[in-house]
């Protein structure tokens, strides 16, 4: 028995409340080195007297079941009913191969004996109280998100184009608008829908002077050339109407130099009442331009990635946390909006995120706030119900796209992913394939659209609630910033017919599966560097799905168990038991 790499950490991720009635517990240890796991737990004073009429600590056993696997640990988790003291004390009784047993618990490591038992420390319990604000809606587990920019999806009133509106198609332009609307996006609902999509998430569509309206200038209007608030509204009650839900992006951590406030600051300096909900170091407010017109070096104030054009704001300020809050609530409360993403969420004081939270469960119970960033996350947000998982998009892509992390090394780190979150944080979460500020995931791909396949059913096979942007079905590979994403191609050719077919009967195996993908366990079978391929398997009950992925460039030999169902495949050829290049097989055991 491996006692080194035997891990448990209280009051963590791996010791939580799952709910009132639950606490969850998960314990590490090395690969296929112990057998058995039980938690000894019950109420610290629950003392009953023995045949001896000495007192002893009454308490109950419950197996652990693994819920992570690969070649190097296996994650064991449990939930245990809280006592009505709502104080929990516990340990962990393992037995390995050789038929050894041990007592893990706060203090020791030592020989399992019933005594040993009644003498240990145990783990600890403060006194158990859910936080209500830290509940993730239900409804989230089940979502998969279509991720749009208005002004690049679809044009349904050409009426209100601006004068230098570009034609439909033509190659985008930073400064250039192509006259997609609200309208538009009523129109093609069925079509969003009908790939199997449940879920509507909106890039910015408050006024703001670019095309991409991640500059907003007045968060309480519709941006003119998307439509009225009355079309939003319209557009709202459309997505809900079909059963689906509706999130939009919003930014909190800054303004637009056309903003309200930033111009009185700019006209009064220190003056203005508004001169404390910047982040200025001197005035007056004034920046050296650059060669880029979006960067400067030289500023009196804090700005977005130095863009001077975005002046940061002070979050820990009262008036622009009650400003934020207003806004949200405003929208949530007046228009349905069923959930936020939270640009920049890392920069984020978690102050503030509560605060949010809190005020937006007064106006709906059930909101969902997403934590959304473009920077790596080391840790899960502890406030959001769920994050935009960025660094499993950027491992899948090192393992399928440029090879240079091999499938062990990505088997090792989705476990530590993972293990540091709870599954309701990780089905809340998005995995998302790409984004508006990013390249297309095809075009990572090179344009092979085989590769893009397996790279999509090995996401969605994951916990996380998987999202896809506007045009990924029709095979738009264009676009590297969120300013020059390419229109919405609304003509099909064999490739986008293809591809269309494949989400469709991707996104219906989600659906059906999403218990097991979202809260089943996670089992990585073989994985070889050599070969380069990976397998692993997803469990929940008497369920059991196992994928099998060729990463190499020749083909690999396959055996598929007796009696299994072929759920998605690439590449396959049964009859000569081979899984070719980008090949993959996904069953139901």
């Amino acid at each position: 028995m491996e006692r080194s790499a035997i891990y448990h950490r209280p009051a963590s991720e791996m010791a939580y409340m799952a709910n009132k009635q639950n606490y969850r517990l998960q314990l590490k240890t090395k690969h296929r080195d112990i057998t058995r796991v039980q938690v000894i737990f019950g109420a610290p004073q629950m003392l009953v007297k023995d045949s001896g009429q000495t007192d002893v600590w009454k308490y109950a056993t419950k197996e652990m079941d693994k819920r992570l696997q690969n070649g190097i640990y296996d994650v064991w988790e449990v939930k245990l009913p809280i006592p009505v003291t709502r104080k929990l004390k516990y340990a962990f009784h393992l037995l390995d191969r050789e038929g050894n047993e041990l007592l893990y618990d706060a203090n020791l490591m030592q020989l399992y004996t019933p005594k040993a038992v009644q003498e240990m420390t145990g783990f600890l319990t403060p006194y158990l109280v859910l936080d209500e604000t830290a509940t993730t809606p239900e409804w989230t587990k089940k979502m998969i998100w279509y991720r749009l920019m208005p002004d690049r999806f679809a044009n349904g009133d050409q009426k209100k184009d601006l004068k230098d509106t570009l034609e439909w198609g033509q190659k985008a332009d930073k400064a250039k608008f192509f006259g997609g609307d609200l309208q538009g996006i009523i129109d093609k609902l069925a079509h969003i829908q009908g790939l199997g999509f449940n879920g509507i998430y909106l890039s910015p569509v408050f006024d703001a002077y670019s095309n991409h309206k991640f500059d907003t200038i007045d968060y309480y209007e519709i941006d003119p050339a998307f439509g009225t608030k009355e079309k939003f509204k319209e557009l709202i009650e459309a997505i809900h109407q079909r059963g689906m839900k509706v999130m939009l992006d919003i930014t909190c951590d800054h303004l637009s130099d056309f903003s309200l406030q930033w111009q009185d600051v700019r006209k009064y300096g220190a003056r203005s009442s508004f001169a404390k909900w910047f982040l200025i170091k001197e005035f007056p407010v004034r920046y050296v331009p650059s060669e880029l017109p979006d960067y400067s070096e030289r500023l009196t104030y804090e700005a977005l990635n130095n863009n001077p054009h975005m002046p940061k704001v002070d979050l820990e300020n009262p008036e622009v946390q009650a400003y934020f809050g207003n806004i949200l609530t405003y929208w949530t409360r007046n228009f349905d909006i069923d959930g936020w993403s939270i640009a920049d969420s890392n920069e984020i004081p978690a102050a503030f995120k509560r605060y949010l939270l809190e005020t937006l469960r007064q106006v709906k119970a059930d909101i969902y706030l997403l934590g959304n960033t473009i920077a790596k996350k080391a840790e899960h947000d502890d406030v959001f119900a769920g994050n935009n998982s960025i660094d499993v998009r950027e491992l899948v892509e090192g393992t399928f796209i440029t090879k240079n992390i091999p499938p062990t090394e990505l088997a090792y780190a989705l476990n530590e992913h993972q293990l540091r979150a709870d599954p309701s944080t990780l089905s809340a979460s998005l995995l998302a394939a790409d984004s508006p500020q990013t390249q297309r995931i095809l075009a990572k791909c090179e344009g092979n659209v085989q590769l893009l396949r397996a790279v999509l059913a090995f996401m969605f096979m994951q916990p996380e609630s998987p999202s896809i942007l506007y045009g990924t079905e029709k095979g738009i590979k264009a676009g590297t910033e969120a300013a020059l994403q390419p229109c919405m191609e609304w003509k099909d050719d064999q490739v986008s017919v293809e591809m269309q077919r494949f989400l469709k009967t991707l996104l219906a195996m989600r659906i059906r599966y999403n218990n097991v993908l979202c809260e089943g366990s996670f089992e990585w079978g073989q994985c070889s560097n050599q070969y380069s391929y990976l397998s692993f398997s997803r469990r929940l009950g008497d369920k059991r799905l196992f994928a099998l992925f060729n990463l190499g460039y020749g083909s690999i030999k396959i055996i598929l168990p007796q009696n299994c169902k072929l759920l998605l495949g690439q590449n396959l050829v049964e009859q000569d038991k081979r899984l070719g290049q980008a090949g993959f097989a996904i069953v139901e055991l």
